[in-house]
């Protein structure tokens, strides 16, 4: 089922804030665009492609000893996925010409673009929109291949430059990553066309710069920070990605920032994980978080995550759901509590995620039909140093949390979402 939201892409004209953030003032200049929450497969292969490291190699004629120093990253292992039905999030980038638009998930957990080529005739391309260069009057073509290889699949592109828009922003040269080969179902079974990376630049192949970065680069805002609001209620038209600043309408409270430290993911450190409050050991050294708006789900180091999965005990047949503990991530003293209908899921016959705003009370999510079936919204995955280990709080955090993301001042800011 396709539901539709509004896009908000705002630029804002304020100064830098404090740690505690004041209102913004309201005369800033907004563009809007519409955003599809999507229910599509959240099938092992996507997750895979999403959260393995990308090696790149280019062109015979053009590669050179420091593209291949460059070139080399580290594998992340394979995980097993629950293959439910599950939400994403996307919007509208236009390449080529502000009318040729593609259906994209804006991840903060990666840094590349990927969109299906013309060029690409296998089935996982065909069912999407496809990007022709032949028929842009801006497109450059770069020839640098990129290949990422994940347990289930592969993808294979060639880095190409032309012009991209976001809502009334326009960035000039923007380097993307034609599809032009897919072994596998990473995107054949999605409701998208492709992948704007959000990450930093670090991660991004060949060192080229992520959207974000041009943007920065070509000075089209006032404020290098940008900002998401995950609507959970189904039928609202509110979700929004806000490039310049942050809109204060969709949280409640104070926004408290935390540094980054480690500019690759946007990675933060944590004091501790909470469950009803008491320390059961998830952070005997320190944890790290990365903030990751492509990846749905809570995932965690293995070890750890098992025997967080063990302290909850969530009954598969939803019996002990009032009893669930809340768990708490801790951030500069600052918690985040998640409750049990934040971070579990109610998974139909079918095997359909039932939406969030069916539950009037947790007594309602018990007593749904006894056909269905209560899963953690957690997935292990190890991610290797120095980045890792870590945690990645998905949009099970982020719908929750309204997240804002200060390349300014190399921060990310929460707050209780409304």
């Amino acid at each position: 089922m396709k539901l539709v939201f509004g896009l908000t892409i705002l630029l804002a004209l304020s100064s830098c804030a404090t740690f505690l953030e004041e209102q913004q003032p309201l005369e800033n200049k907004i563009y809007k665009i519409k955003l599809e929450r999507t229910e599509s497969q959240a099938r092992k292969s996507l997750f895979d492609f999403i959260t393995t490291s990308q090696q790149y190699r280019n062109s015979p004629d053009i590669l050179d000893e420091s593209d291949m120093a460059m070139a080399q990253t580290k594998q992340k292992e394979s995980i097993k996925l629950y293959n439910f039905k599950n939400t994403q999030y996307t919007g509208e980038i236009g390449l080529g010409g502000q009318d040729n638009k593609f259906k994209v998930i804006f991840d903060t957990g990666s840094a590349n673009i990927w969109l299906n080529s013309a060029r690409c005739n296998d089935y996982g391309c065909k069912n999407h929109k496809q990007y022709d260069g032949s028929k842009s009057a801006t497109y450059e073509h770069l020839g640098y291949d990129l290949d990422v290889e994940f347990g289930t699949g592969e993808l294979m592109g060639e880095i190409n430059a032309d012009t991209a828009y976001v809502g009334g922003v326009k960035i000039a040269k923007q380097e993307f990553a034609e599809i032009v080969r897919e072994n596998g179902d990473v995107f054949a079974q999605s409701d998208f066309d492709g992948i704007v990376g959000l990450a930093y630049p670090s991660m991004a192949a060949y060192n080229f710069n992520p959207l974000f970065d041009n943007i920065m680069q070509q000075k089209l805002l006032d404020r290098n920070v940008f900002s998401f609001y995950f609507s959970r209620q189904e039928g609202s038209r509110s979700s929004e990605l806000t490039l310049g600043g942050w809109d204060t309408d969709h949280f409640q409270g104070e926004l408290h920032f935390h540094n980054v430290v480690n500019k690759y993911y946007w990675l933060l450190d944590a004091d501790n994980i909470l469950v009803n409050g008491q320390d059961v050991g998830l952070c005997k050294h320190g944890c790290k978080v990365v903030a990751d708006t492509g990846t749905s789900l809570l995932t965690g180091p293995s070890d750890d995550l098992y025997d967080l999965l063990d302290t909850l005990n969530i009954d598969e047949n939803c019996k002990n759901a009032k009893e669930l503990p809340k768990l708490t991530f801790v951030l500069d003293g600052i918690n985040y509590d998640l409750d049990a209908n934040d971070y579990v899921m109610k998974i139909d016959s079918q095997g359909n995620e039932i939406a969030y705003d069916t539950f009037a009370s947790i007594d309602s999510f018990v007593e749904m039909g006894a056909n269905c079936q209560c899963v953690g919204s957690f997935m292990p995955l190890d991610i290797p140093s120095p980045q890792g280990p870590a945690w990645i709080l998905g949009d099970t955090f982020l719908s929750k949390y309204y997240s804002v993301y200060d390349r300014d001042n190399d921060r990310v800011g929460f707050a209780r979402a409304k």
